[in-house]
């Protein structure tokens, strides 16, 4: 669940940005792991008709986990500590906007969300909520508080220090380890500024502890990156990270044994004019995101899928391409007889199925999830609308499919109302919800 651009446009800029027998009963996972579900659940609003002119009978159920007016933070003492962070301007609650989370296993019963530093007053940029319990809950720093540093005069150690996650990530085969992108950037939707160098980052959910830093070698000096997807070579055996630099407009791949990292670009990892505003549920915001939407099923030869945010192009390349490109490489030639087709609208994630087939995405306008089967002509009459609502499916900044439990979990929130400063506190405006998937047919 991008961030980016240029000029003018830096000042818009996001990497962006139920009983307790129901729970006992519900079990979930992300990419292997198990977890519980659901709190409340509650019909889709039926809205206008999208992109494929289906009717809301065609939709699934779409289930609220978690809800939230505004972010709280718990940092474990009697107060103190948030009066002081919230007197010096450290914290204020109203700049938080959640934007992705990731499923950890049923044993350890907790969700990762990340919070990047869309504007000044976010002490923390990665924390857990449990998966039980009440529907908003305060979010828990992680792995402690003292690792994250989100001002630029309380930052010593860009290696071992956290500055901006933005997204997390597991791999299909592995519940034990978390991957986070930290782009090293303040100030993403006002004045962002590259602090750090980006990196990598992995942590043992049996430990939590740091295994390792990566940092991204000769990252473009205004890099922002968005979206980080983690899965096996074929080639070494080990692992592949793909990640979105959305202002840079390139697909960095970084060889998770080695550390080395290439830059590759195509004129699709670009924003499209005429896409450049989005209503997303709110107020029409001017957003021109390149590259944001990457992800790949479980297979280490199969095909990697992306799309630019401000766009209405999506793109497959197979991985092998990706593997033998060099440093700098155009894709262009390699995906331009590989591009599925055009959608309806501006989109930004997207998420496939583990097997490769099935592939979901927004389009922020129509407030609409869609799904796509991979082996029909992209086409929208082959787009299935599997949920619409108004209300809860504004701005989708991430989406995670759960392999055991067969659920696709999707982050919503107001970005556009964030944006334009217009958003209503009283309100819930930060949402996890989730929608099952099983036998759903595309």
């Amino acid at each position: 669940m991008g961030s980016h651009v240029c000029t003018i446009a830096l000042l818009v800029l996001l990497v962006v940005a139920a009983a307790d027998a129901h729970h006992k009963s519900s079990h979930a996972t992300k990419h292997g792991g198990r977890v519980r579900a659901a709190h409340r659940t509650s019909k889709a609003t039926p809205v206008t008709k999208g992109a494929t002119g289906r009717s809301s009978s065609d939709e699934l159920e779409l289930e609220t986990l978690k809800a939230s007016k505004e972010i709280k933070f718990d940092f474990g003492d009697d107060g103190t500590l948030e009066k002081e962070m919230k007197a010096t301007g450290r914290y204020d609650p109203k700049m938080v906007l959640v934007y992705d989370v990731t499923m950890d296993s049923y044993q350890r019963n907790r969700i990762f969300l990340t919070t990047p530093l869309m504007r000044r007053g976010i002490p923390v940029t990665l924390s857990t909520i449990p998966f039980d319990g009440e529907e908003d809950p305060k979010q828990k720093p992680y792995p402690n508080l003292d690792i994250h540093r989100t001002t630029e005069d309380t930052i010593t150690d860009c290696d071992n220090q956290l500055v901006d996650i933005v997204t997390t990530v597991k791999t299909w085969a592995d519940d034990d380890t978390l991957y986070a992108i930290d782009n090293g950037v303040l100030d993403l939707t006002t004045s962002p500024k590259n602090v750090c160098p980006p990196k990598i980052v992995a942590f043992d959910l049996r430990t939590d502890e740091v295994i390792n830093s990566i940092v991204i070698q000769n990252a473009a000096c205004n890099s922002m990156y968005s979206t980080l997807w983690v899965d096996a070579s074929c080639d070494t055996g080990g692992l592949t990270a793909y990640i979105s630099d959305t202002r840079g407009y390139v697909l960095t791949v970084t060889d998770l044994s080695t550390g080395a990292s290439k830059h590759l670009q195509s004129q699709y990892f670009h924003p499209k004019p005429g896409f450049f505003f989005t209503k997303a549920g709110g107020p029409a915001y001017y957003i021109p995101h390149g590259l944001c939407g990457i992800t790949a099923g479980e297979s280490c030869d199969g095909k990697l899928y992306f799309q630019a945010f401000a766009s209405n192009i999506q793109g497959v390349v197979d991985k092998h391409v990706l593997h033998d490109a060099t440093d700098g490489e155009v894709l262009d030639i390699k995906t331009q007889l590989n591009l599925p087709g055009e959608l309806p609208g501006t989109s930004g994630e997207m998420v496939v199925h583990p097997n490769g087939q099935l592939l979901f995405f927004p389009v922020l306008d129509d407030v609409a999830i869609y799904c796509w089967n991979t082996t029909k002509h992209h086409d929208p009459k082959n787009f299935r609308l599997i949920v619409q609502d108004s209300k809860r499916l504004e701005y989708v900044s991430s989406l995670n499919i759960e392999t055991k439990t067969e659920r696709l979990y999707v982050v919503s929130d107001r970005f556009t109302n964030y944006l334009s400063n217009t958003t209503d506190y009283s309100e819930e405006n930060y949402r996890i919800l989730y929608i099952d998937l099983k036998d759903i047919q595309c």
